[in-house]
């Protein structure tokens, strides 16, 4: 095999190796009981975020 071909086979596995999202970044993902806010499953909304039962929505205060 030629030092190209070694290279190619390098790139497409290295490639098809990425990690996915973790579950927490996916959200629909959150166990019964917890939220979606700021990219995290939790169990209360935290300041400055709104209550819409599974997530919490980012609302600017400062309007």
């Amino acid at each position: 095999m030629s030092r190209l071909h070694l290279a190619l086979a390098a790139a497409i596995l290295l490639a098809g190796s990425k990690p996915g999202p973790s579950r927490a970044q996916v959200p629909d993902s959150c166990p019964r009981g917890l939220k979606w806010a700021a990219g995290a499953c939790v169990r209360a909304c935290p300041g400055g975020y709104e209550d819409q039962g599974d997530r919490c929505v980012y609302r600017n205060l400062s309007r």
